[in-house]
């Protein structure tokens, strides 16, 4: 991730020193917070000079908030609706009413690539699928207790990242992505992004996700020459290979890799490589360089 977020850098960087968190939780290279807000407070988000140490914010809060950006537009945020901290814009929030806020703060090289493709979107994200989803893993990071561990740590960190950067391509000015038109097929692989650990995630869920028919998603696929059963499996086989790299999960097993990767078993896992043109799991976990990417190239 680059950086791993502090409290105090946060602070610092909302340039006030009085909106002391009530719960605060730092996953390896980002970091979860809920504050309490008092009618009137104001958080002064200032633009960011530097790239390596940049930080960007997501806030979630359960009243109103009134957004001041730095075009010196005033936007109002109504309660749920996610504001997002660019790194290189200066924001106002105001809390329009007394409440609490949950805040997500991550590293912006992990979500910088987005204005590669896409403008970033503007302060205010209005609720969407993916929002809700980002929204509710908070609350539970926040609210029940949990003992970390590294591997704990690391997924969870991947996941947060991951879900941050699919809120903003999500929400992103429609416009050219990668020489073409976004169009739902990029919202469908987002949510294949940020859900493809999970073991009951299938086809069938993501054309829920997308609230089309299987049908549907299928020919929406079909018409790039590929399918969502496909793309999937790459994703989890991508996601297995990362782990396998990664020296934090060393002693692990090939079967606890295949579950972390949303592979109902080791088995599942060792077809799905095949399928990819990849030797086996056991083999390019060998010839994997320790926290890099695999020596073997996805075929």
């Amino acid at each position: 991730m680059g950086i791993a977020i502090d409290v105090g850098a946060v602070m610092r960087q909302l340039g006030s020193g009085r909106q002391n968190p009530l719960v605060a939780r730092r996953y390896r290279g980002v970091l979860a917070t809920q504050h309490a807000l008092e009618k009137g407070a104001e958080w002064h988000w200032a633009a960011q000079a530097g790239e390596s140490d940049a930080i960007a914010g997501i806030l979630i809060a359960t009243g109103p908030l009134r957004v001041l950006g730095g075009e010196g537009v005033t936007v109002e945020a109504p309660a749920a609706t996610l504001c997002f901290l660019h790194p290189h814009r200066t924001v106002t929030v105001t809390a329009v009413a007394a409440g609490s806020v949950m805040c997500v703060w991550v590293p912006w090289g992990a979500l910088a690539e987005i204005e590669s493709g896409v403008r970033a979107p503007s302060e205010v994200i209005p609720p969407s699928t993916l929002g809700r989803g980002l929204h509710a893993f908070l609350s539970s990071l926040l609210t029940q207790h949990s003992d970390p561990t590294v591997y704990t740590d690391y997924l969870v960190e991947r996941l947060i990242a991951e879900m941050v950067f699919s809120v903003l391509v999500e929400a992103a000015p429609r416009g050219i992505v990668e020489g073409r038109k976004a169009s739902g097929i990029d919202r469908a692989r987002s949510l294949m992004l940020v859900r493809r650990g999970e073991r009951d995630f299938d086809v069938t869920g993501l054309a829920r996700d997308m609230h089309l028919s299987v049908r549907q998603l299928q020919r929406m696929f079909a018409a790039e020459g590929s399918s969502p059963a496909d793309e999937l499996r790459r994703a989890r086989v991508e996601l297995a290979r990362d782990l396998m790299s990664d020296t934090d999960y060393a002693p692990l097993g090939l079967a606890e890799i295949a579950e972390h990767a949303g592979f109902a078993d080791a088995a599942g896992m060792r077809r799905a490589f095949a399928l990819s043109g990849l030797p086996s799991p056991r083999v390019v976990r060998r010839t994997a360089r320790p926290g890099g990417a695999s020596a073997l190239a996805m075929q």
